[in-house]
């Protein structure tokens, strides 16, 4: 096996994201409180992850910070090779550009389109995708989650558990190695739960990525590979 090859097989296998150390806290002086304690996790490719833990345990706070939508205080966070340090806004969107965010609020424009919606998550990557291109992608995505026909269709015009699927597919359109999702099922009933986590495990397995599911749906469970808790700041295995 030459370099490159070796080179190649090293990156495929490495952790798409590594938690050293990772600690959070909010407020100051009497008021301050930690959320995060010391955490560490590490994200296989071809792992479905699923965190748990009771409100206020700090799960959005270390997916948001995996993100690079918050920055890091205490520790260090490697995403797809790429170490997140605090103050750097560009770093921040280049790892941003590079992972499917699923957020509990789907965070749809008014007045924007599924399709357009769908679309312009691809613009930011390397080579945007053309509108026939978009399209295919898109429709191949929204079958999938049985909503081929609302490709045109604006938020006004959905149920709520139709644009949580829309965020959905909004995530998988640049084929990310890393998805990151919270409370992904909260809104959808057990039909769509179960058409939306098939496909980001399948995704997860076909494209050697890494799915992390901040979730209180213990319907999931079952699906993942590995289920964490956090508790009083510390990562704890519970699957």
């Amino acid at each position: 096996m030459d370099s490159i090859q070796r080179d190649l097989k090293s990156a495929e296998q490495a952790p798409v994201v590594v938690v050293r150390a990772v600690s959070y806290a909010y407020g100051d002086g009497a008021y301050r409180k930690t959320v995060l304690a010391n955490v560490d996790l590490v994200l296989e490719p071809g792992k479905f992850v699923v965190l748990t833990g009771h409100s206020g345990a700090g799960k959005t706070t270390l997916l948001t910070l995996i993100g690079a939508i918050r920055s890091l205080q205490h520790g260090c966070i490697d995403v797809l090779g790429m170490r997140l340090t605090a103050g750097s806004d560009r770093q921040s969107r280049d790892v941003r550009r590079r992972i499917g965010f699923i957020f509990q609020d789907h965070n749809l424009f008014s007045a924007i389109s599924v399709f357009r919606t769908l679309w312009l998550a691809t613009e930011l990557q390397d080579r945007p995708l053309s509108r026939s291109e978009a399209t295919g992608k898109a429709l191949q995505i929204l079958t999938l989650l049985n909503m081929a026909e609302q490709l045109h269709a604006l938020p006004g015009e959905l149920s709520t558990g139709q644009k949580q699927r829309v965020a959905v597919a909004r995530a998988l359109m640049n084929d990310p190695k890393l998805i990151l999702g919270d409370e992904p099922t909260a809104s959808l009933d057990h039909a769509s739960s179960l058409l939306v986590v098939n496909l980001i495990k399948e995704h997860v397995l076909r494209n050697g990525a890494s799915a992390l599911i901040v979730t209180h749906d213990e319907r999931i469970f079952e699906f993942a590979d590995h289920v964490m808790r956090l508790e009083d700041g510390k990562m704890v295995l519970q699957k």
